[in-house]
């Protein structure tokens, strides 16, 4: 691949190398990407969860195993409500299991945004939710 290439050529013209494995493949330091390293994710508008706050978010999003990044990816705002939800587990589970937490987790908050949009409290549209 002409980008795996040119990283690994970068790279050594800095005396450095990339770490990679015959059997594994290239190997990172990240902990989050061990596993199949999948992380798949979908963004969507939830205004007034939104306005629980953002650690009101991922304390919800946490019991689904699902984590929220802002409208510009990781550490960034929610700008209009719009959220990046995805698979918060990577390791132990194959590809269509992580895909499949995600959907469902994700269809659990869209089904409390839906509830709050009728009026319920959060606490009551997360329970009726779950």
């Amino acid at each position: 691949c002409n980008i795996s290439d040119t990283i690994k050529k970068a790279a050594m013209s800095n005396k450095a190398d990339l770490m990679y494995s015959d059997r594994l493949g290239f190997l990172g330091t990240c902990p989050s990407n061990l596993g199949t390293g999948l992380r798949a994710s979908v963004m969507i508008k939830i205004p007034l969860l939104n306005k629980a706050g953002p650690h009101k978010l991922e304390e919800i999003c946490s019991q689904f195993d699902l984590q929220p990044r802002g409208s510009s990816g990781e550490h960034s705002e929610a700008v209009g409500g719009k959220w990046d939800i995805s698979n918060k587990q990577r390791l132990g589970f194959t590809e269509v299991e992580l895909v499949q937490k995600m959907i469902d987790g994700v269809a659990k908050i869209i089904a409390i945004e839906e509830k709050l949009e009728t009026g319920k409290t959060l606490d009551q549209a997360v329970k009726e939710a779950k």
